[in-house]
């Protein structure tokens, strides 16, 4: 892993699909021949299963588990920290929520636990979470607002750029060159951003000067109601995840 976090030699892995397992043991990672036998001699174990798929899983853990057995480290959308203390007696739970940029080592990862986790083992997680990118302890109350903003947004950016270049082509550019522009313009305004102490507003104004090119522009998302759309995806996003599987999980 990034930064040699974490030797795959020093992982084990179990999954029901033959292809995911091969792939793990590619990276020199051992295979496990039960879930079991992972909760046995593991001391984190990471749950990447759909939520449809725990009531199979859990009777597994549930053989191997023990009140000094390993942290449950569950990335299973919708699936409550409560629920695993109802399915695992003692069980130390700690949730994490990435996204899809974890893949470029640029994720925004939330993280909450139980209080059984000890300080220790949170700063572990967290630690590995930054490999990938950044983390951010936030309490699970507020994990349906995180996804709608760290893990579906993303798709909303991607939409957005492949607009612009569309526009951009529009305008005679080639997509390839369109979109490039489109990417790199978005992660130096990121960058700029973060830099900055400034309100987002305050460096739209740096851009926009009386009668020019880019205020033409903002009335035009104005007019069109850019705010707003942007504003009811997001919402709409929290209130899908907030009702998620909600009599089960």
């Amino acid at each position: 892993m990034k930064n040699g976090f974490l030797n795959p030699q020093d992982s084990i892995v179990y999954d029901i699909n033959p292809a995911a397992t091969r792939f793990a043991q590619s990276l020199g990672m051992a295979k496990a021949e039960s879930a079991s036998a992972v909760v046995s001699s593991a001391e984190y174990v990471q749950l990447g299963v759909k939520p449809q798929n725990l009531d199979e899983l859990i009777p597994q853990i549930n053989q191997s588990y023990h009140p000094t057995a390993p942290v449950l480290v569950s990335i299973c959308a919708g699936v409550s920290i409560e629920k695993y203390e109802q399915m695992i007696p003692d069980a130390r739970v700690l949730r994490l929520m990435p996204n899809l940029n974890a893949a470029v080592g640029q994720s925004i990862t939330a993280i909450c636990a139980n209080a059984r986790v000890g300080a220790g083992e949170f700063q572990t997680i967290e630690a590995y979470c930054n490999c990938f990118g950044t983390s951010l302890h936030l309490p699970e109350s507020q994990f349906s607002a995180f996804c709608a903003l760290a893990s579906s947004a993303p798709a909303f950016v991607f939409l957005f750029i492949d607009e612009l270049a569309r526009a951009g082509v529009a305008c005679g550019l080639t997509k390839s060159i369109a979109q490039q522009i489109a990417v790199q313009m978005l992660m130096g305004s990121a960058a700029n951003l973060r830099q900055s102490d400034s309100h987002p507003y305050a460096l739209i104004d740096k851009v926009c000067s009386p009668g020019g090119t880019t205020i033409a522009g903002i009335d035009k998302l104005r007019e069109h109601g850019f705010a707003h759309a942007v504003s009811q995806a997001v919402k709409a996003a929290y209130t899908r995840d907030a009702a998620f599987s909600p009599t089960k999980y």
